[in-house]
């Protein structure tokens, strides 16, 4: 199941909702409007007076007899994830870095599987409690989101998460700086 969705916090992000074929676990991907805009056209099949990138890229793929076989979620590290389209063509099969939005706008076009690994499933899976209330690992959020969440559990006097996410923003931070001096 694909579904998108809009957050609640500031910005309003979108959110795009990947749930397993024979199961209950679902990923969380945070996308950009116009990401949503492209998915949600693909999904609803949609015709737009004027092709979007993605079907300019689906045209340029049928037009030197390639096709997107299927399209693999692979990673995800500081709320980036990470995909790959899985193309085959005369020579061979080949594997094309690429967002995530992007390379499910094009897998909802060509009507191809989307597939991620277990231990990405098992780590970066939405949490639902019994209320419908949701949880998402802070792991699939970005930094701009995470000082959001700050801010409101100190507005909310939660320090213990508080504390939680400042350590996260810390550590993101020091990742940024070691990439930096290398």
């Amino acid at each position: 199941m694909l579904d998108v969705t809009q957050g609640t916090m500031g910005g309003k992000p979108f959110f795009l909702i990947l749930q397993e074929m024979d199961g209950d676990r679902k990923l969380s991907v945070m996308i950009g409007a116009t990401e949503a805009q492209a998915i949600l056209i693909g999904l609803r099949g949609i015709l737009v007076p004027r092709p979007l990138l993605c079907d300019v890229y689906i045209s340029t793929l049928d037009t030197f007899g390639i096709k997107l076989r299927e399209v693999i979620i692979y990673k995800v590290e500081d709320g980036v994830y990470y995909s790959s389209l899985v193309l085959e063509g005369d020579d061979g099969t080949e594997y094309i870095d690429v967002r995530t939005s992007d390379a499910v706008a094009l897998a909802v076009r060509y009507t191809v599987p989307i597939y991620t690994v277990e231990t990405l499933m098992v780590r970066e899976h939405i949490y639902e409690d019994s209320n419908g209330a949701i949880s998402i690992p802070v792991s699939s959020v970005n930094v701009s989101v995470l000082k959001e969440a700050l801010e409101r559990a100190v507005k909310d006097e939660n320090y213990e998460l508080a504390a939680q996410l400042r350590d996260e923003i810390a550590r993101r931070a020091d990742k940024e700086n070691e990439k930096m001096t290398e």
